[in-house]
Formats: structure tokens, sequence, C-alpha cells
């Protein structure tokens, strides 16, 4: 039987096991699950750095690609 069909006892993956992160998001304010932690530009030059909660993440991606030029 091939090598990637048999069953493993435990996982290399330690983020399976993480408990979620909860802080206050740099975009929203809330205390909710943090997604990942970046560097927002406010106007020009005034920047912020900080955790960002899933749902804002998920929006400012999506606006990044919506707006992006070519």
């Amino acid at each position: 039987m091939a090598g990637w069909a048999n069953g493993h006892k435990y996982s290399n993956d330690t983020e399976l096991f993480k408990k979620p992160e909860i802080d206050r998001c740099i975009n929203c304010g809330h205390h909710k699950e943090i997604k990942t932690k970046i560097t927002m530009e406010f106007g020009e030059g005034n920047y912020n750095s900080g955790p960002i909660c899933t749902g804002c993440y998920q929006s400012y991606v999506a606006a990044q690609f919506t707006y992006q030029e070519f």
C-alpha cells in the first residue's frame, strides 16, 4: 500500500491545536479572534501596525483586489 494512504497517529501541524487568539482589532476596535498582524496606512505616511480580526481581514483583502490598478 502507498505511504500516503497509511494513517498517522500524530500530526506535525501544531497550528491545529492552538486556541484562537482574542485581541483588539486595529480596524474595527472590537475584541475578536485575530487572523494576523498587519500594517495599514491611514493618509500619507501615517502607519498603524497591529492585529486584525478575521472579518476585517477578509474585507481588507477583497478591497485590495477590487481597487488594485494594473
